[in-house]
Parts: C-alpha cells; sequence; structure tokens
C-alpha cells in the first residue's frame, strides 16, 4: 500500500486512528456505547481493562473484539478486494454476522444477552443512513 491515508476518512492511518480516532471508528464505538449503556472504545486500554476480569466481562469482551475484527477486515477489503465503502450499516452487519458464528463461545447463561445485543446492532444498521463525508478533489 503506496498511500498512508486512512481508507474511510483520508486522514493519517495509524492503527490508533484506525480502530479509535476514525470518524468511522469513533461511530461505531458510539453506537456499541450507546446499545451497551456505557462508554467504551475509547482507546486500547479501556477495552483492555475489560479483559483482567474476563468471566465478568464475557459479552463486551466478545463485542469489542468483534466491532476491532470487523473494523480491520472492512478496512482490508477496502484496501485489497477494491470494496467500495457504502456506509456504517457495512460494518454495523459485519459485527452482528462475526457475533452470531461466535456464539457457540459464549456460556449458556450469557447467550440471551448476546443475542439481545445483536438484534440491537442490526436494528441500528438497518436504521443507519449516515455516510462519512469525504472531500475528494477532482483535479
Amino acid at each position: 500500500m503506496e498511500d498512508d491515508n486512512c481508507l474511510f476518512c483520508l486522514e493519517k492511518e495509524t492503527i490508533h486512528h484506525v480502530f479509535f480516532d476514525c470518524v468511522v471508528a469513533r461511530q461505531c464505538w458510539r453506537m456499541v456505547s450507546d446499545i451497551l449503556g456505557f462508554q467504551v472504545g475509547e482507546n486500547m486500554l479501556d477495552i483492555g481493562k475489560f479483559w483482567l476480569s474476563n468471566k465478568r466481562h464475557c459479552i463486551v469482551n466478545m463485542i469489542s473484539s468483534a466491532v476491532i475484527w470487523s473494523i480491520w477486515k472492512l478496512r482490508n477489503d477496502l484496501c485489497f478486494q477494491r470494496l467500495g465503502w457504502r456506509g456504517m450499516e457495512m460494518l454495523l452487519f459485519r459485527i452482528s454476522g462475526l457475533l452470531l458464528n461466535w456464539m457457540v463461545l459464549c456460556p449458556i447463561d450469557k447467550k440471551d444477552s448476546l443475542m439481545d445485543f445483536i438484534d440491537k446492532i442490526k436494528s441500528a444498521a438497518n436504521k443507519t443512513l449516515w455516510v462519512p463525508y469525504v472531500n475528494q478533489s477532482i483535479t
């Protein structure tokens, strides 16, 4: 990859930018935080604190992992598969699909909570009409 600009917003791409500072990542974490009812996704330390008590925060850990993995996979699809960015629903549906696949890893007593989150993220994806503005000058 020759260009070091973010494929979502065209700002300088760093790992922290892709997962936390990019307008797409911030919007995704905001939506996830709204559904969870508390702030998550400010930075890697914010996510990592939940891993310290893994069993108590199993659902949050699965969700944050799905968000990070989905952002990364979508970014790579934009770069290497030349997939076109259409909006947040692309990312939200990826997250919900990944969580459905990971459902088998979820403890039985937490499956209903995870399914509730998946339903809410799908609902948010169906309502999403937001597409980030990217200034692409015609030369």
